[in-house]
């Protein structure tokens, strides 16, 4: 997906065209972007065959990976955010990995960088672990060994029969990955970083608090209803997850909104912690129903104080 990044694009595709792994099918999405973007993408086409552009109307990031996917005529697919950069044996080693370990995903470690890309060590040697659907549902419901962005995976095909990215929503990958993982029978996780994630303050997450911020929430309370359905033995740790979510977010609306848009979040936050909170008894640490609770009696000032306190952020 291509949108607004001409100062980082070329460094992006130059990493993908450089993969050692050569049989790609590059699918370029400009997205209806305003700058030099669109000029870019037909001249990188131009220069390597391998590479198709798709010019687009703006319709967001959840649409163009959608137009992307259904362009798309490869085995596998994989995801590169257009400011991003990826080392150049990502997919030979997700490709290596899903296919001996008999997986439908294969994901890597990623790094944050600003400026200057990270030089990884090609001689460290990599741990792999491989789990079942619910092992790894588990897993990324502590957000520890599984993450949940969609650019340092890789995915058969099938896994996107019936799934796609929600347009219009913030937090996409959170809508998207936990079904990903259920419409899987394995997950392997090679654990080294293949992926550079950079950081910038123009991009929608390094903008202020906004309510768009909010769809966090439904895609949370979206994940718990899925597993209470599919997986109930980690609805308890979905719900916990959910509620914490809640949590950080009020804290966050207090710290950095405006008067106006903390007062509408906080109502709106309280509103789903609530709902969430009453469904089940929750399943947690000691200490996180302690807070919970608290929360549940006086949500504001559970959430002033744990901002006084440093807690959660």
């Amino acid at each position: 997906p291509v949108y607004k990044v001409e100062d980082y694009l070329d460094k992006c595709i130059e990493s993908i065209v450089n993969q050692t792994y050569r049989q790609l099918e590059i699918i370029l999405v400009d997205d209806g972007s305003p700058d030099n973007c669109p000029k870019l993408c037909d001249e990188w086409a131009k220069h390597d065959r391998r590479i198709r552009v798709i010019h687009k109307q703006n319709g967001g990031l959840s649409d163009a990976r959608n137009a992307g996917i259904d362009a798309a005529g490869g085995a596998y697919l994989a995801f590169v955010d257009s400011d991003d950069v990826i080392e150049p044996t990502i997919f030979s080693e997700l490709l290596t990995a899903l296919k001996e370990e008999n997986s439908d995903i294969a994901e890597c470690n990623y790094t944050t960088f600003r400026e200057i890309v990270p030089v990884v060590d090609l001689q460290m040697e990599k741990q792999r672990t491989t789990h079942s659907a619910q092992s790894a549902l588990a897993l990324l419901l502590e957000e520890g060994v599984f993450k949940y962005p969609v650019w340092n995976k890789l995915y058969r095909r099938e896994i996107f029969r019936s799934l796609r990215f929600e347009v219009g929503r913030l937090h996409e990958d959170v809508f998207f990955t936990y079904q990903a993982f259920g419409a899987s029978k394995r997950v392997v996780k090679v654990d080294k970083a293949l992926y550079f994630y950079r950081q910038r303050g123009g991009s929608i997450m390094g903008s202020d608090f906004s309510i768009r911020r909010l769809d966090s929430l439904e895609a949370r309370k979206r994940q718990y209803l899925y597993m209470r359905t599919r997986f109930p033995e980690l609805s308890g740790k979905a719900q916990a997850q959910a509620l914490g979510n809640c949590l950080y977010l009020a804290q966050l609306a207090l710290r950095m909104a405006n008067k106006t848009t903390a007062e509408e979040a906080l109502r709106k936050i309280k509103s789903m912690y609530i709902e969430l909170y009453s469904a089940q008894k929750v399943q947690t640490s000691n200490k996180q129903k302690i807070w919970f609770a608290a929360a549940k009696q006086n949500f504001r000032a559970c959430c002033r104080l744990r901002n006084r306190l440093g807690i959660g952020l």
